[in-house]
């Protein structure tokens, strides 16, 4: 009766989860995706992904909030945003494509509750539901794909604004 109760617990969570979002009318298929997932939990204070370590889990939030910490050039950390399950978030989701590391540090603000899957995983649920994971790997390409818009945007205004700075001092390139 508990696990059914947390299963149909986490099915209401994904159903709010971006990368799920074409499932989100289907109970059953949102059920497989949750065969991918266990609960692992985490204190305030935990480091719970730290940037430049290798990693290839996904988390998403079932309770609780994160920190998300980039560092500097001169390697002091600063907040990037604050995460919580409210949100219906998630992070990790470059490891579940290719294992590589962690582009930032992950801190849990207050006790959590994740939700956790791998890469292993879920190629291997590719392997049993093709049609589920291409949809999915859809919804990462279209995160991972935005996130390179706007980074590319970005160093174009860097780049304009110190030409600017550069042009208005009077310097010759």
């Amino acid at each position: 009766m508990e696990h059914d109760l947390k299963k149909q617990d986490n099915v209401e969570i994904l159903k709010h989860i971006v990368l799920f979002e074409d499932f989100k009318d289907d109970i059953e298929t949102l059920k497989k995706i949750d065969e991918l997932f266990k609960e692992r939990s985490a204190k305030k204070g935990d480091v719970i992904i730290k940037e430049g370590e290798e990693g290839d889990e996904l988390y998403i939030i079932k309770s609780g909030s994160v920190r998300i910490l980039k560092n500097t050039l001169q390697n002091e950390p600063y907040t990037v945003v604050l995460l919580n399950a409210d949100q219906h978030v998630f992070f990790g989701e470059i490891g579940l494509l290719l294992n590589d590391k962690r582009s930032a540090t992950v801190l849990a603000e207050e006790d959590c509750v994740f939700l956790v899957t791998n890469r292993k995983k879920f190629m291997e649920f590719g392997e049993k539901e093709p049609y589920i994971a291409l949809f999915i790997t859809r919804r990462i390409a279209q995160i991972l794909a935005k996130r390179l818009y706007k980074a590319n945007q970005d160093v174009v205004t860097l780049f304009s604004a110190l030409v600017s700075e550069i042009d208005s001092e009077g310097m010759v390139f």
